[in-house]
């Protein structure tokens, strides 16, 4: 199992990662770009203040950070089955280990992408903004946006807004992932996030969900369950079963496949 996680490793390992992890900064960025512009030229305003508006905007954080997070490994399925490869490479691997391995390394890169992306974006901000603003020192802070966190341990929160930017790149570069056992387009597979985001936020909104049941409210920080703790938990349960789930239907499907001879 090791000698298989190595080398699927390697193929994880390519120019995708730089190009996904400045569209994750770039995602965010742009959600909030009058602000960050205006802080920038200003010196005025802080790293949280920025995160909040890019939650509250979330249009490039919601719908394209999750192709970002597809892109360094979640095409690699159907490129081995397309190019022919994957016979030889299941017969060396073995078809179980293949299908486990792949969907983890898939999953770990697209969870370190965009959180690499996240960490690098707050340590650059950090050079020239504080992590919160002093207008919030004499007022009652909530912990919306984990904004207690923020103010008065700004390296936790930091570490949280990289931990939940770990669970939404586990989150959607697996459900990419799957999406590549029955498409073989590895452009349909990358974009297939973006489509998957939207539907479900729509229905969401359709369904009149209460915020404090929408995840991607949680993720983001925009709704906080009792404390930022308790929902970072909560998430970190959620995101786990989902991909679970999506990992088990993945192998069964591979290895039904694979048996019925569909991908040689």
């Amino acid at each position: 199992m090791k000698k298989v996680f190595a080398v699927e490793m390697k193929r994880a390992i390519n120019i995708g990662w730089i190009i996904s992890i400045l569209g994750v900064c770039f995602s965010i960025c742009f959600d909030s770009w009058n602000d960050l512009m205006r802080a920038l030229t200003s010196h005025t305003g802080s790293i949280h203040y920025f995160f909040w508006n890019s939650s509250w905007g979330g249009v490039c954080r919601t719908y394209f950070l999750p192709i970002f997070a597809a892109i360094p490994f979640a095409t690699s399925f159907c490129k081995e089955y397309k190019n022919h490869s994957l016979s030889f490479i299941v017969s060396r691997e073995g078809k179980k280990r293949y299908c486990t391995v792949k969907y983890v390394i898939n999953a770990l890169c697209g969870g370190v992408t965009v959180a690499i992306g996240t960490g690098v974006l707050l340590l650059a901000l950090s050079f020239v903004l504080p992590m919160t603003d002093s207008t919030f020192q004499d007022a009652v802070v909530s912990d919306r946006f984990h904004a207690w966190i923020a103010l008065y341990h700004p390296f936790e929160y930091g570490m949280l807004e990289v931990w939940s930017g770990f669970l939404r790149g586990i989150l959607w570069s697996s459900i990419a992932l799957c999406v590549s056992a029955y498409i073989s387009d590895p452009f349909v597979v990358l974009v297939s996030p973006y489509f998957v985001s939207f539907f479900i936020v729509q229905a969401y909104r359709m369904g009149n969900v209460v915020d404090r049941y929408r995840l991607d409210k949680l993720l983001t920080g925009n709704v906080i369950i009792q404390s930022s703790v308790h929902t970072v938990l909560i998430c970190t349960i959620v995101v786990l079963l989902i991909v679970i789930l999506f990992g088990i239907l993945f192998r069964r499907t591979v290895l039904r496949r694979l048996e019925d001879g569909v991908f040689y």
